[in-house]
């Protein structure tokens, strides 16, 4: 039992409860008393809270005029961090009641039309895409797999003078060669068998619009002249077809591929690369802004909430510093997948850190393992010392574990393959692998 002043309080009974409690002096704002629920929050210890004053944890700025649900920033956290504050008067003058609860790291400044940027690396990007799209001419998005280079392409296309036109996405390493062409461009009847009438192809669908073609460094050689016609002076042709069509597209690009390579190696051609890239945006991996983990992290469980409705779900201490302290190798996409399972898994209105532990426990068991034998293209018989080369099978089986890892879902993985769901869960029946 604690006795503040002339009111006695029990604090088994504080503890209890479901709400986060504060008490503090009214004259000095020294904390009297810091519930366990208090201390979860503000990632703090008990003992370490009621060593401060509210000024202390919450600025300068704190007062004793506190309206209900008044939103504070927590000042003692490595990460920006607010909690919405309830102030509770008591019979006794001497001291007050806070009830905490926590509140958005998240501010409308941060949000640039559905990406998350509170990094200053992210602030530039959304600067320069601000002047980007207004420039009519192609650009060049790269970045890792799951930075979110189609979102981008998005942006732009919605803050462009096209935004009443189309968006046309293309994957082009969906496709084998021939079929690209044809969904590109289109075809006449009877261009080839099965061509029993004349199609549109992405180009001219996209027509006073704008196309985006995503793994563009997937092209074959073959259409890359073709691919630069059409970005250079706006012409076409059908398959089957000798007439010019013109076509007046402006051109989003992407590709998670370090594209000046794809070119010194002859794979890309110099010509369409420079045509592309007029503008050249870099989304940087999240392992090098982790500034902005925690607070995507927030939108994306603002949005499972909408999706599955159980009620917001707050990431606890622990889980915060489990998620800051990875390197997402599937980038924002992988946080994504990451946050969908442990809000679903999670029993109460606390997200605890055992599902991110567990992810980071087998994602990153399999990337030692997978990185062992990705740095080399032979494996050693340990009991004759020769050297055996990796099969077909074992490069395939391992693209398909690291897919299946990284993006967490068997949908994503097939698509990063390049594969139908099908064709994929039929290679994974061959190969043992086993995925829930």
């Amino acid at each position: 039992m604690e006795r503040f002043s002339g009111l006695e309080i029990d604090c088994r009974f504080l503890d209890a409860l479901s709400d986060a409690i504060l008490i503090y002096d009214r004259k000095n704002y020294s904390i009297l008393y810091a519930s366990l629920q208090a201390a979860d929050i503000l990632g703090l210890t008990r003992e370490e809270i009621m060593s401060k004053t509210c000024k202390e944890i919450f600025g300068e700025d704190f007062s004793d005029d506190i309206k209900p649900q008044t939103i504070l920033e927590f000042k003692l956290s490595p990460i920006r961090k607010t909690v919405k504050v309830t102030k509770v008067d008591t019979p006794d003058e001497d001291f007050s009641i806070l009830i905490i609860s926590p509140g958005p790291s998240l501010y409308d400044e941060d949000v640039f039309y559905g990406m998350v940027g509170v990094s200053r690396k992210m602030k530039e990007l959304f600067e320069k895409i601000k002047v980007i799209s207004q420039i009519d001419s192609p650009v060049l998005i790269t970045g890792e797999t799951g930075t979110g280079k189609e979102l981008l392409a998005d942006i732009i296309h919605k803050l462009s003078p096209r935004s009443d036109g189309p968006l046309v996405k293309v994957n082009c390493s969906a496709f084998p060669e021939n079929l690209l062409e044809s969904e590109l461009f289109g075809y006449k009847k009877g261009a080839f068998t099965g061509a029993d009438k004349d199609k549109q192809g992405k180009f001219e669908v996209a027509n006073g619009g704008t196309l985006f073609l995503d793994e563009i460094g997937d092209l074959s050689l073959n259409l890359q002249p073709k691919i630069l016609r059409a970005v250079e002076k706006g012409e076409i042709q059908k398959l089957g077809d000798t007439d010019v069509i013109r076509v007046d597209v402006r051109v989003i690009s992407a590709t998670n591929k370090k594209i000046e390579e794809e070119v010194s190696k002859g794979n890309f051609r110099s010509d369409l690369y420079f045509r592309l890239s007029v503008f050249r945006i870099d989304i940087p991996p999240l392992r090098e802004r982790k500034e902005d983990i925690i607070p995507i992290a927030e939108l994306f469980l603002e949005k499972l909430n909408k999706k599955y409705g159980l009620g917001r779900r707050f990431l606890t201490r622990r889980a915060i510093q489990e998620l800051l302290d990875w390197d997402y190798p599937g980038n924002v996409r992988e946080l994504e997948n990451i946050l969908e399972r442990a809000y679903l898994m999670s029993n109460s209105k606390n997200i605890n850190e055992e599902v991110i532990v567990e992810h980071k426990r087998i994602a990153g068991a399999f990337s030692s393992h997978s990185a062992y034998k990705s740095h080399s293209s032979v494996i050693r018989n340990s009991e004759n010392g020769t050297e055996k080369l990796k099969s077909k099978a074992e490069v395939e089986k391992e693209r398909i574990y690291d897919a299946l890892l990284k993006y967490g879902s068997i949908s994503d993985a097939a698509k990063s393959l390049n594969l139908s769901r099908v064709t994929l869960w039929r290679k994974m029946k061959k190969y043992g692998i086993s995925w829930k």
